[in-house]
C-alpha cells in the first residue's frame, strides 16, 4: 500500500507531502525532493525544517501548529531553499484525512511556489505605490478615471480641494460638484470626448470643500494601449479663479480708460459744441427781437411775426438737435446695434469737429459717394472712432506751417464693406510707429494715455471691420477702416457696380472756409 501511494504521489505535477497527525513528515512525492534537493529520509519527521528560511521558521511553526490544534484546513506561506541555494517563496495547502468516526489519520498538502507570483504583485504595488507618489507631487488636482467614467484615482490635492476620502469621491457625480450654470456644456463635452476619443478642454467652476465655487481650466486626456484603445482617462484641474478675476479687472479698467479716453476727446471738442450749439441760439434771438419789431407796429404785422416765431422753433429746434447729439456720446450706454447712415454719422462728427479744426488753422476736407449703403452698427461707438481719428489728424499737423494743415476725410464703399478713410498732411508716421500704433497705452503724445487708437480698433473689429494705418505717397498718415454692408442693404444694392472714392461724384467740400 504503501509503495503504491508513493507512487501515486509521484505522478502528481505537483509538490505533494503526507504527515502524521502530530505533524511529522511521513512522506513527500519525488517533485517535492527535485524542488528541495532533499531526499525523504533527510526531511522525515521534522527534519523538512532545514529548507525553510530561519527567518520564517517561527511564524510557519505557530501557524502550523495552529492548524493541527483546529483540525481544519488551512493554509501557510515561507521562504524555502531551493535545490540551487535560492529561497523561494512558497505557499501551502493542507487539509486532514478522517475516518468514519472523524479522527485525523493523515494530514495531506500541496506546496505551490508563488514567488514570480508575489514578486508581480510587489512589483504592481510599488508601481501603484510610485504612481500615487508621482500623482500626490502634481501642484494640481488630478483624476483618473476608466473608459466608463467610474473614477479609480485621486491624488490628494483633489481630496483637500473636495474634503473628502477616496471612498466618498468614488461615486461622485458632475451634479454634485460643478456649478448648474456649467453643469450641461460639462457633460456635453465629457459625452463627445467620449464619443470621439479625443481629449477636451473646457472652463467651468468647481465647489471647494467650504461651498465656493472656483473657476477650473479642466484638460481630458485619454490613455491608450499600443493598438490605440483608451485604457484610462486623466484629468487635470488647473486652478484660473485668480486669472478670471485679474481678467475681469483687466477688463472693467480697459472700459474705465475707454470711457476716459471718449470724455477727453468730448472735452476738447466744447469748444466747437459751443459753437454749434451758439449758431441756432443767435438766430433764435434775432427771430424773437424781429417778431417783437412786427408786434410793436401800427397795427402789428401778424404775418410777418408768426413766420419769425416759426423760425424761433426752428432754431431752437437745431439747438435741441445739437445737445441730443452731445448728449449720446457722453453717454456711458451699452452698444445698441442699428442700422446707421454712414453719412449722416460721419457729417454729424465732422461738424462737431470744425471748431478744432478753425482753432488749429486746420482745413477739413469731406467727399462722400452718393447713395452710401447703411451699416449694423452702434452708432456713438462709431462716431467715437470718427472722432478719435480726425482729432489725431488735427493734432498730428502742429509742426506744419499754416496755410498747409488739411485734414482729407473720404467715405466709399466696395462689394462687402463701407470704408472711411482720414488723412492728414503732417509728417506722417515712422515704421517703428507703425508697428505699434494699436498697441494698448503705446503713444506719442506727451500728455497721451496711448489707449484712443487700441479702442477703436476693438470697436471695429466688434463689428466685424477692420483699422489699420499706412502713410500717403506725399506724406501724412491716413487712417482706414471698413465696416461691414448690413443684409438689407446687400438685398437693395442687387448687381450694382461698386462706387470709390475716386469715382464718387461730389467734389471734395471744405467745410471750414
Amino acid at each position: 500500500m504503501e509503495f503504491d501511494l508513493s507512487r501515486v504521489l509521484d505522478a502528481l505535477p505537483a509538490m505533494v507531502w503526507i504527515a502524521l497527525p502530530d505533524g511529522q513528515l511521513e512522506l513527500a512525492n519525488r517533485r517535492w525532493s527535485e524542488y528541495t534537493g532533499l531526499g525523504l529520509d533527510e526531511a522525515h519527521g521534522w527534519e523538512w525544517q532545514t529548507a525553510v528560511s530561519p527567518d520564517d521558521l517561527p511564524t510557519l511553526l505557530e501557524r502550523w501548529r495552529s492548524i493541527l490544534v483546529s483540525g481544519q484546513p488551512g493554509e501557510m506561506e515561507a521562504r524555502v531553499r531551493r535545490f540551487d541555494g535560492q529561497y523561494r517563496r512558497v505557499s501551502v495547502q493542507c487539509s486532514p484525512i478522517v475516518d468514519d468516526a472523524g479522527r485525523i489519520l493523515k494530514w495531506w498538502g500541496v506546496v505551490t511556489d508563488v514567488e514570480d507570483f508575489r514578486r508581480a504583485e510587489e512589483t504592481l504595488r510599488r508601481r501603484e505605490l510610485d504612481f500615487q507618489l508621482i500623482v500626490d507631487s502634481i501642484p494640481i488636482p488630478v483624476a483618473v478615471t476608466t473608459p466608463s467614467g467610474d473614477v479609480e484615482g485621486l491624488n490628494q490635492l483633489t481630496l483637500d480641494y473636495f474634503g473628502k476620502t477616496f471612498e466618498e469621491l468614488k461615486g461622485w457625480k458632475a451634479s454634485e460638484v460643478v456649478h448648474p450654470d456649467d453643469l450641461e456644456r460639462t457633460v456635453a463635452a465629457h459625452l463627445l470626448a467620449h464619443q470621439q476619443g479625443n481629449s477636451y478642454n473646457i472652463e467651468i467652476r468647481h465647489r471647494r470643500a467650504d461651498g465656493v465655487y472656483r473657476w477650473y481650466n479642466v484638460l481630458g486626456l485619454p490613455l491608450r494601449d499600443p493598438q490605440g484603445n483608451i485604457l484610462r482617462w486623466l484629468h487635470l484641474l488647473i486652478d484660473i479663479d485668480d486669472r478670471r478675476r485679474a481678467e475681469a479687472a483687466l477688463q472693467a479698467a480697459n472700459d474705465r480708460l475707454a470711457r476716459a479716453s471718449q470724455v477727453a476727446s468730448l472735452v476738447e471738442l466744447s469748444a466747437s459744441i459751443a459753437h454749434e450749439v451758439n449758431q441756432p441760439i443767435a438766430a433764435a434771438l434775432a427771430n424773437a427781437q424781429a417778431a417783437l419789431r412786427w408786434l410793436g407796429r401800427d397795427p402789428p404785422d401778424l404775418a410777418e411775426v408768426r413766420e419769425a416765431l416759426d423760425d424761433v422753433v426752428k432754431d431752437g429746434t437745431r439747438a435741441g438737435a445739437v445737445i441730443d447729439r452731445i448728449r449720446s456720446l457722453f453717454k456711458n450706454a451699452p452698444p445698441s446695434l442699428e442700422n446707421l447712415d454712414l453719412t449722416e454719422a460721419l457729417t454729424e462728427i465732422v461738424a462737431l469737429s470744425r471748431g478744432k479744426a478753425l482753432k488749429n488753422g486746420v482745413s477739413l476736407q469731406i467727399q462722400l459717394s452718393d447713395g452710401l449703403p447703411t451699416i449694423r452698427g452702434d452708432r456713438v461707438q462709431l462716431q467715437q472712432v470718427m472722432l478719435n481719428l480726425i482729432t489725431n489728424a488735427i493734432e498730428a499737423m502742429s509742426s506744419v506751417d499754416d496755410g498747409n494743415r488739411n485734414v482729407r476725410i473720404t467715405a466709399g464703399r466696395d462689394d462687402d464693406n463701407v470704408f472711411v478713410t482720414v488723412q492728414d498732411s503732417g509728417p506722417g508716421l515712422t515704421q517703428a510707429t507703425l508697428d505699434r500704433v494699436f498697441e494698448p497705452f503705446y503713444t506719442t503724445k506727451p500728455t497721451g494715455l496711448g489707449v484712443g487708437l487700441s479702442i477703436c480698433r476693438s470697436i471695429i473689429e466688434a463689428h466685424n471691420g477692420a483699422l489699420w494705418a499706412t502713410n500717403a505717397e506725399k506724406g501724412g498718415a491716413v487712417f482706414s477702416f471698413t465696416v461691414p454692408i448690413s443684409t438689407s442693404a446687400k438685398s437693395r444694392r442687387g448687381v450694382q457696380d461698386p462706387v470709390m472714392p475716386s469715382e464718387a461724384p461730389q467734389p471734395l467740400a471744405d467745410i471750414t472756409s
